[in-house]
């Protein structure tokens, strides 16, 4: 049988990782919707941006070995299905995400770091409407998060939306 193979996007907030997944969709690729306990920004539309659970359901989830993998960021869960790992083909993650890779898992996974600057991430933070104190959070987490990292193959440097 043939083994799964797998692409893996992470990259800070706003790096456009979103817009990325959405163009294997439309080439045909499954892509996996991951779950998450935070409640919906604006906009957001259950089962297109995440599925949103409760926190309660959550942790049932991860009690009932539901998830391949998950993590908290702040106060909110995020995570991979373990039924979408085995079918899905592009995946979004955070860098502690993409840590709890399996080790017989990961030679079929392309993991791509999507690194674009911080003007334009801070950019698109602004046009989601956040105000300066939340952009500087995320900022000081992303900055935290990706000092270390190098658990990627290839690093994409900037994404542009407009084409």
């Amino acid at each position: 049988m043939k083994e799964h193979k797998r692409i893996v996007l992470v990259g800070p907030t706003c790096s456009g990782k979103t817009f990325i997944r959405e163009k294997f969709r439309q080439r045909g690729y499954e892509i996996d919707i991951s779950y998450t306990s935070r409640e919906p920004r604006k906009g957001e539309i259950n089962g297109i941006d995440y599925k949103f659970v409760s926190e309660d359901k959550f942790m049932s989830g991860i009690l009932n070995r539901q998830f391949y993998e998950f993590v908290k960021y702040g106060d909110n869960y995020y995570g991979t299905g373990l039924e979408e790992w085995n079918e899905c083909d592009v995946f979004i993650m955070e860098t502690d995400g993409v840590s709890k890779i399996k080790r017989e898992d990961r030679p079929n996974c392309l993991v791509i770091f999507v690194n674009t600057p911080l003007v334009l991430r801070t950019q698109r933070m602004r046009e989601r409407g956040w105000d300066i104190k939340k952009i500087m959070e995320r900022i000081k987490v992303d900055q935290e998060k990706f000092k270390d990292f190098i658990n990627y193959d290839f690093q994409i440097s900037s994404v542009c939306e407009n084409g």
